[in-house]
């Protein structure tokens, strides 16, 4: 409790280059999650992706997301994509003790959306930290994994600016030494840029295996909101982070030593709400997949194809004119009323329900993950 006193003490003074030790600093990350009960926000983005042929990322598209996460480490993520006046698709994903399940909710298919079968397999944290999610940005998922700094090889690395912001730098595994014993090739490490006065957040990291940087991820700016106990809390609104892995062999991945891909994140702050007591049943792919229907996504499609030609920022401004928020809530009310009609019928569907859903190896999960994730991106070249 001493060192959490000390550590908030120096979080609000100019004393920042004050001894920090790893147990101050992991108690931190451990008190910034606790304060989440959960969290919703929308989510926006753009992505640049390395083509084939191509030394440089290049724009493939942008992307909006709706998310939400609670403190046990429950999680939903509802990706749409878009290039140049079209959407791409969408993809809801949604982890929930230790479940990953993932739908492709695009429309257009031979088979409607409310009769699709979800991919389940394995999931724990970092599972949905891909390119299309806030989660490359709000790091709260991965603070509960981190457990006493000896078994990760804490280190102090000294203090630096980021952004103007006097920070301290500091390395660790990102898992126990206990979990890595069969680990294969370099060490997977986190190198991170932690500004003590801003809730201990980290505004840079850096992700290693061994001594190549694999990704990248610096926040560029932070707003402090307020949680319903009227507790100040800093939250990440925009960042950027970069990916650095290449194909090599076939069905083998290289980290190459410039970036492969760049994507650019935006939390819309007039969205977020905390500590809603949401439950087992809001982290549902079938429920949420029906929050915008077949029909809505191809109205969308028809709107944009025959106006792409309208300024993006000129659409956003005008899309900011309504509440975003209110648009989700009224969405999520829609949601809940046809997950009722979904429910009666969907024995009939499912036969024996989620249990007939073989548990895949974290593996082929992994295939999984980057074929439906890049969907969105992928379906239309």
């Amino acid at each position: 409790m001493l060192s959490i006193l000390l550590a908030l003490i120096l979080t609000s003074t100019a004393q920042v280059d004050a001894e920090i030790d790893g147990p101050t600093l992991f108690a931190l990350f451990h008190r910034y999650h606790a304060s989440i009960g959960d969290v919703s926000f929308i989510h926006e983005g753009t992505l640049e992706m390395e083509k084939k042929g191509t030394d440089k990322p290049e724009p493939r598209g942008s992307f909006q997301t709706f998310y939400a996460y609670r403190s046990d480490g429950a999680t939903l993520l509802d990706v749409f994509g878009t290039q140049p006046g079209r959407p791409t698709g969408r993809v809801v994903s949604t982890l929930l003790h230790g479940r990953l399940e993932l739908l492709d909710a695009s429309p257009d298919e031979e088979t409607p959306i409310r009769n699709r079968a979800a991919e389940s397999g394995p999931g724990g944290p970092g599972s949905m930290a891909r390119y299309n999610s806030p989660e490359r940005i709000f790091l709260a998922w991965y603070f509960p994994t981190l457990g006493e700094p000896g078994e990760h090889d804490f280190k102090v690395l000294g203090w630096e600016e980021v952004g103007g912001r006097r920070c301290l730098k500091v390395s660790f595994l990102k898992q126990p030494k206990a979990l890595l014993k069969n680990w294969v090739g370099g060490l997977p490490y986190y190198r991170m840029w932690v500004d003590l006065q801003r809730d201990g957040y980290p505004i840079r990291y850096e992700s290693l295996r061994g001594e190549k940087i694999e990704a990248r991820g610096e926040i560029t700016r932070m707003e402090q909101l307020e949680l319903p106990n009227k507790k100040p809390i800093w939250m990440p609104v925009q960042g950027i982070s970069w990916g650095f892995h290449g194909k090599g062999a076939p069905g083998r991945l290289t980290i190459k030593d410039s970036p492969t891909s760049i994507d650019k994140h935006t939390i819309l702050i007039n969205t977020v709400k905390f500590n809603q007591g949401l439950s087992d049943a809001f982290f549902s792919v079938r429920k949420h997949s029906l929050v915008a229907s077949e029909e809505d996504l191809r109205k969308l499609q028809r709107e944009m194809e025959s106006d792409f030609q309208v300024d993006l920022k000129a659409r956003r401004r005008a899309a900011a004119s309504d509440d975003p928020s209110k648009r989700l809530d009224d969405a999520l009310v829609k949601a809940e009323e046809q997950s009722k009609m979904l429910e009666a019928s969907s024995a009939a569907r499912a036969g024996a329900g989620w249990g007939e859903f073989a548990v895949w190896s974290m593996g082929i999960l992994g295939v999984v993950l980057v074929s439906l994730g890049g969907l969105i991106f992928w379906r239309s070249r």
